[in-house]
């Protein structure tokens, strides 16, 4: 079946309206960020780091130059008697 000029064109025009009725979504507007950030970067490279951007990530970081207590690990975790008599 050959469509004219002018069927093809509604054709077109009808299947546009009916995308308008599914609205835009969160994964199709974070998809189409993901493609122009990369082509961002594939264009200009990275971004030069700002001081703020460092001073921003040092203050995420919570060092603590002392050992973690880890006393649950020493105590035991019960074995049942049916257990107990597998490994003795």
């Amino acid at each position: 079946m050959t469509l004219t000029q002018e069927e093809r064109i509604e054709k077109i025009k009808q299947a546009v309206n009916a995308s308008k009725l599914f609205g835009s979504s969160k994964i199709v507007d974070d998809f189409v960020a993901d493609v122009r950030s990369e082509e961002l970067f594939g264009e200009y490279g990275l971004l030069d780091v700002q001081r703020e951007d460092v001073e921003d990530e040092v203050s995420l970081i919570d060092y603590k130059p002392t050992a973690e207590s880890i006393e649950e690990e020493d105590l035991g975790f019960g074995i049942s008697d049916e257990m107990k008599g597998l490994y003795s």
